[in-house]
């Protein structure tokens, strides 16, 4: 989308620069991995309290009350966004414990059918019907851990192609000191070879024009 505006050209080259390598990528992790991992649990925390307030809101508590929700969020949230760090126990209902809607509707004190109704949820596919709460949490947990081995799998591959293009760039560009004293020796050792044959040369003419000279 950025790119699609009238940007300087430099700017264009900065902002495609800036999707790859390691910025790009801690920008990937901040602007779509974390806020999807939020968003996962941040659903997860409404529908915790959803459904256990739905189902305590209905109980009946020591004192005979109904209707409360034993979570409330603070601060107040809209939608699921920002459930998991507002999430909370009713403070009222966490200062006395007698208001704790154990029981059913019309029955008994000292019933707690509601108290196991709620726990019969960690069971329930209450999570769009085809989850539990477990189950939800389990795949959050997955995808942050493949997520995290991906990265590091992938970081392990290219420092392995950079550690190679070094490799074949030393073996073009790199100098190697036995090497060189070698081809040190073998062009001194042509060099003087080269020397003798000029000598050998330059005596044999000078042999003839002293001949010729007699």
């Amino acid at each position: 989308m950025l790119l699609a505006l009238d940007l300087d050209p430099f700017v264009r080259v900065v902002l495609r620069e800036l999707s790859a390598g390691k910025i790009g990528g801690l920008i990937y992790a901040r602007d779509v991995l974390l806020p999807g991992y939020q968003a996962d649990l941040d659903s997860l925390a409404y529908e915790i309290a959803n459904n256990v307030n739905t189902l305590h809101a209905a109980g009946v508590g020591g004192d005979g009350g109904t209707g409360r929700n034993l979570f409330t969020f603070t601060p107040a949230i809209v939608g699921s966004a920002g459930a998991a760090g507002a999430i909370g126990v009713n403070p009222t209902v966490a200062a006395d414990g007698n208001l704790v809607a154990a029981a059913g509707p019309g029955a008994p004190v000292g019933d707690n059918t509601t108290a196991r109704d709620i726990a019969a949820l960690r069971q329930t596919k209450v999570i769009g019907g085809t989850a539990t709460f477990h189950d939800a949490w389990g795949q959050l947990v997955y995808r942050v851990g493949r997520d995290s081995q991906t990265a590091k799998n992938e970081q392990h591959s290219r420092e392995e192609i950079v550690i190679q293009v070094d490799a074949l760039r030393d073996q073009v560009s790199g100098i190697s000191l036995d090497e060189e004293a070698v081809n040190l020796v073998k062009y001194q050792k042509a060099y003087e070879a080269n020397a003798r044959m000029f000598q050998a040369v330059n005596d044999a003419i000078q042999v003839l024009f002293d001949t010729i000279g007699r």
